[in-house]
């Protein structure tokens, strides 16, 4: 039987609160949040009405014998100084995204965990959305066959929250909210090197951080991804879209509306120009999906729905539980982060020279 754990989070803003629910409402995981940490009178208040002990500061905690978890949930900047802190403690550690400001504190990090011989996990929860996980299943599955191109997208039209977001010191901007969940779920997908990276930053609403970005990856399996976030779009675009020569993909929004269209195999007749703007064209002719008004058995196209992937978001905690206690490997690798951090830093490097880079050999 797994011994229970006991956790203290670093900072009860909007994360930390999530966290401390979801801990308390897993029954099968055995992590007891106990108390926190925060520099804000407000939280501290709210955190006593929860039940928690209240600390005064993050060196109380680290000199508490009883406590061997440690969750950070501070602004970006003060995770490594933490982190750090708290492996060195003999804690095991969890840490919200980004885990870092940099892959090289990343390294870091990764240094004082193996050297501490204590966990540490970055919460990289968007691993676990449907949309990622339908879009997964059908790559690693080839149903539309090989894909050659993959479209990503985080529209919103809300800009940038109005607080240490905003602020480059503070680790603001997309790159780091947004880009460490997208990046990271093709990284996770797809297994191959990265050998071309070319960002754009958008500065639309005028902040010192960016509000949107958009990065193109090339692999060296020869697929091609771009990657769109963006905090001013009002129309949002489909969430997820991917081809091949025989089919595309396309996950509209986070309610999982979407489709297949592939092709079947069967033989088809030529294309008949068709009427196109002011002009004709043969190229760019749709391919008829009911062939049945032509007497057709089996018609060469067919449209699918998307494939059901069950997922639990809850398995991180899971999984954390059994990295402490010794009995499984981490679901995200401090590896992985790494990885990442690197080629957002890569797509950052494009933006401000306007030129290709290469992060990875083949």
């Amino acid at each position: 039987m797994s011994t229970t754990h006991k956790l203290v989070v670093i900072g009860y803003g909007t994360q930390g609160v999530y966290h401390t629910k979801n801990l308390r409402a897993l029954d099968d995981v055995a992590i007891d949040v106990v108390g926190i940490y925060d520099i804000d009178p407000r939280a501290n208040e709210d955190a006593a009405a929860d039940g928690l002990r209240v600390y005064d500061s993050a060196e109380a905690i680290l000199g508490d014998a009883d406590i061997d978890v440690v969750f950070i949930c501070t602004p970006n900047d003060s995770h490594h100084d933490y982190a750090v802190a708290a492996l060195r403690a003999g804690k095991h550690v969890l840490c919200e995204k980004p885990a870092m400001m940099t892959a090289a504190e990343m390294r870091d990090v990764k240094a004082e965990a193996e050297a501490a011989g204590r966990m540490f996990m970055v919460h990289q929860n968007r691993r676990w959305d449907p949309d990622f996980n339908v879009i997964k299943k059908i790559y690693d599955e080839g149903i539309i066959g090989t894909p050659t191109y993959l479209e990503q997208r985080i529209h919103g039209s809300r800009g940038i929250p109005g607080d240490w977001r905003q602020e480059p010191e503070h680790g603001g901007g997309m790159i780091l909210d947004w880009g460490v969940h997208t990046v990271d779920r093709l990284l996770t997908m797809v297994d191959s090197p990265v050998i071309d990276v070319y960002g754009e930053l958008s500065f639309a609403l005028g902040h010192d951080v960016d509000d949107g970005f958009r990065a193109h990856l090339t692999f060296a399996n020869g697929l091609h991804a771009m990657v769109d976030v963006s905090t001013t779009s009002f129309l949002p675009e489909a969430k997820f879209w991917m081809q091949s020569a025989t089919g595309s993909v396309v996950i509209e929004d986070w309610e999982m509306n979407g489709r297949i269209v592939r092709r079947t195999g069967a033989e088809e007749d030529d294309a008949v120009p068709v009427q196109a703007g002011v002009g004709l064209t043969k190229t760019m002719a749709p391919r008829i999906m009911d062939y049945k008004a032509m007497a057709t058995t089996t018609p060469p196209v067919e449209e699918l729905p998307l494939p059901e992937v069950k997922v639990d978001v809850m398995d991180f905690y899971r999984n954390a539980r059994d990295v402490i206690d010794g009995v499984a490997d981490p679901a995200i690798t401090n590896d992985s982060v790494i990885r990442c951090l690197t080629i957002l830093e890569a797509v950052v490097t494009s933006a401000r020279t306007h030129e290709v880079v290469h992060p990875e050999q083949a």
